[in-house]
């Protein structure tokens, strides 16, 4: 529990003071001005980092904090939110698809259904 709110708080305050630029540039983006810009992104990340560090319960909101993460990194990267939003379609429709061929071949693959 403890290593949980460490690893947050490192990526908050790094977030804060390290990625200043990157995480107001992506405020911004959100709409947002001032103390906000940098705040909220970066508690974003801070949260997602909190449910990430924890892998012996993995499971949907894990995965909802990576795509958080990554959106954040994308955006501030590349400061195009419609790029972005492609992005990560792509990225979901990739990984869903691997997801289910994985579980068919998991069922027994071509004899499944026979």
């Amino acid at each position: 529990m403890i290593g949980r709110i460490a690893a947050a708080l490192i990526a908050y305050l790094l977030c804060i003071f390290h990625f200043n630029d990157a995480m107001t540039t992506v405020g911004h983006l959100f709409g947002l001005n001032g103390f906000w810009a940098l705040f909220i992104p970066s508690a974003l990340i801070g949260l997602s980092v909190y449910r990430i560090a924890d892998p012996d319960t993995w499971g949907l909101w894990d995965a909802v904090g990576f795509l958080i993460i990554g959106g954040i990194v994308m955006l501030a990267m590349t400061g195009n939110p419609e790029a972005t939003a492609y992005e990560m379609v792509k990225g979901v429709v990739g990984f869903s698809v691997a997801a289910i061929l994985g579980a068919l071949t998991l069922r027994g693959g071509r004899d499944y259904g026979r």
